[in-house]
């Protein structure tokens, strides 16, 4: 049961081609700018764009397009703050290895998300039982907590000067 509600979470994102989702540069300037207010308004546009976009299926595909970019954004914030991570651990192994551990606990960290993640948006999923709003609240959910993820790791390697 569990395995089936995230992966109907998950398939309008998978389906989706991020290079050619025309609103992707709104998200990356979303997270360029630093300000996490921005975090959906590319799915409200692309819903108000789209001929579709105010349907049901239109509103969920246009949220996964947008938490699928956050998704690749998310990624390579982690390459990054593992990579960070990794520096700092280096400048302190010879003398300080106790912490030198940044990078296991980046990854740690990380992995902890993503099942309080799926936890999380698959309980929001099936707040809504069998009604269509499900879909919606699942595909916003997996948005909304990707982009915020995604910001902290952009201030995580970004906090040490």
């Amino acid at each position: 049961m569990k395995i089936a509600a995230l992966a109907l979470l998950m398939l309008p994102a998978a389906a989706l081609a991020q290079d050619d989702w025309l609103y992707t540069p709104m998200v990356e300037a979303c997270l360029a700018s630093g300000d996490r207010l921005c975090i959906g308004d590319a799915a409200t546009i692309c819903m108000a764009d789209e001929d579709d976009g105010e349907t049901t299926f239109g509103m969920m595909t246009c949220l996964s397009a947008e938490a699928q970019v956050w998704d690749d954004l998310l990624n390579a914030a982690y390459a990054k703050a593992r990579d960070f991570a990794r520096e700092m651990d280096a400048g302190e192994a010879e003398f300080f290895p106790e912490f030198a551990i940044r990078a296991d606990q980046v990854q740690a960290a990380q992995r902890a998300w993503i099942g309080f993640r799926d936890a999380n948006c698959a309980m929001q999923y099936g707040l809504w039982g069998a009604g269509s709003m499900r879909q919606i609240a699942g595909a916003d959910c997996r948005l909304r907590m990707t982009a915020d993820r995604t910001f902290d790791l952009r201030d995580y390697y970004s906090s040490v000067p």
